[in-house]
């Protein structure tokens, strides 16, 4: 990947197909180049994975939950920010966020284009 694209690359990790469409669609509006993933596994074997600008982590998923992903991914050296997305944004869920290295919680339904604004603005940051 060339220097510019890398700059605006989010990955996103979510069980559910069409949820990671819709956001991959809404992203690309965005100018943003968005890799997708099904699973915590399929993120963290992307090589492309250091390059990432920002992540997008479902919380609740079969194999391995958005926050043992990032704990993972901060295991490896790697700090871009990361958004959680989760039905419950209960205060105990945020605390363990923020403990994790969790730069913004969403609860879904996301409104008002809460993820695409909150990535733009990441994406506006470092480019």
């Amino acid at each position: 990947m060339d220097t510019a694209r890398t700059l605006r690359l989010v990955m996103i990790v979510n069980d559910d197909a069409a949820m990671r469409d819709a956001m991959q669609f809404a992203l690309h509006l965005e100018d943003a180049v968005v890799r997708l993933h099904e699973s915590g596994a399929g993120l963290l074997a992307d090589p492309a994975l250091p390059a990432c600008a920002c992540l997008v982590l479902k919380f609740h998923m079969p194999e391995m939950d958005g926050l043992e992903i990032l704990c993972r991914v901060r295991a490896m050296g790697l700090t871009m920010p990361a958004i959680l997305l989760t039905n419950n944004a209960s205060p105990a869920l945020r605390e363990k966020a923020a403990a994790a290295g969790v730069w913004l919680v969403l609860e879904k339904p996301i409104m008002d284009g809460a993820l695409v604004n909150a990535v733009a603005a990441r994406l506006r940051e470092i480019t």
